[in-house]
């Protein structure tokens, strides 16, 4: 098996890769140079980092400008997860780079997560829990309202929401969707396709589980959004491009709709949604599992391999 002459990783400073998987992933490269993000999450890749380098394996979620690849020597990038909305596919493939990612790494923490927001929203469990640590007793601020019975609508019926349809039918929910593609293998199930502005209007809850494409950009804008019904529930663990948050952010202070987020990055938004009591946020950890972060590692190196051995081609 051929070998890369350098790899370049672009790694988490707060929370570094094992030593174990830098020493596997020198196995496929004469040399490996580690380059730490610092500071804020997303960092700009400069041209420089890149010289010798044939292999790009990064956790990050940067905005490459194009012209690293219209310059560099790269052959192959490795993303260490799932979404590659990012990267401008149509150059990779002029300029012979080939793009992996990992899809499905993070289905079962993500769809956990997200049921596990929407049982916080519906019991008020965290502020239970955090009004019993300040010293308080009594449960009469705390009326909650059970999951049986009530309709989830799905917007993007992948691996994700598949996942947390599954799981709400097991807490006896009636699940509807809304996907590009339709699929009959989940309406055999009993979960019914509805048009998104129906699905909008029927659901107490909606789920928001799609990919960002051109077409998927604000899905949820300020017409549609307007449907929802009055105390039902928005869970998005997708990116918030997905949705106008100017007109989600009137709702919420209107009090019309609850709302879990967990990858609002935009720290402007997150200062002005976070002030609001109906408004769950969470870090974008949603991929923040033991079982999950064992899965990249495992999945990124068998993507390196694969390539070497010259079964994935640009």
């Amino acid at each position: 098996m051929r070998k890369f002459r350098k790899i370049i990783l672009y790694d988490l400073e707060s929370k570094p890769l094992e030593k174990e998987f830098v020493d596997k992933l020198k196995k496929f490269a004469e040399s490996v140079k580690i380059v730490f993000a610092k500071g804020e999450y997303l960092r700009i890749v400069k041209l420089s980092d890149l010289e010798g380098v044939d292999a790009l394996i990064t956790r990050l979620f940067d905005y490459y400008d194009d012209s690293l690849f219209e310059k560099s020597n790269l052959k192959y990038i490795g993303a260490m997860h799932t979404d590659i909305s990012h990267f401008n596919i149509q150059l990779l493939k002029k300029r012979r780079i080939t793009l992996t990612n990992i899809p499905g790494y993070a289905t079962e923490a993500v769809a956990e997560l997200t049921i596990s927001a929407l049982l916080n929203i519906s019991r008020q469990t965290h502020d239970a829990m955090n009004f019993v640590k300040e010293g308080n007793w009594g449960f009469e601020k705390f009326m909650g309202w059970e999951l049986k019975g009530k309709t989830l609508g799905i917007i993007g019926l992948g691996r994700i929401g598949s996942r947390v349809a599954e799981i709400a039918q097991g807490l006896g929910m009636n699940i509807v969707y809304f996907s590009k593609e339709r699929k009959p293998e989940l309406e055999r199930k009993g979960i019914k396709f509805l048009q998104l502005n129906d699905l909008l209007k029927q659901c107490d809850i909606v789920g928001l589980h799609c990919n960002l494409t051109n077409k998927t950009k604000n899905i949820l804008n300020r017409t549609n959004l307007k449907l929802m019904k009055q105390d039902s529930v928005l869970l998005n663990s997708a990116r918030m491009e997905l949705v106008d948050l100017e007109t989600l952010y009137e709702l919420c202070k209107q009090k019309r709709i609850f709302v879990w987020l967990d990858e609002l990055q935009d720290k402007k938004w997150r200062d002005k949604f976070r002030k609001l009591d109906n408004v769950y946020l969470t870090p974008d950890y949603g991929w923040m599992t033991k079982e999950a972060q064992q899965r990249v590692r495992e999945m990124t190196l068998d993507n390196i391999k694969s390539f070497l051995e010259g079964k994935i081609k640009p």
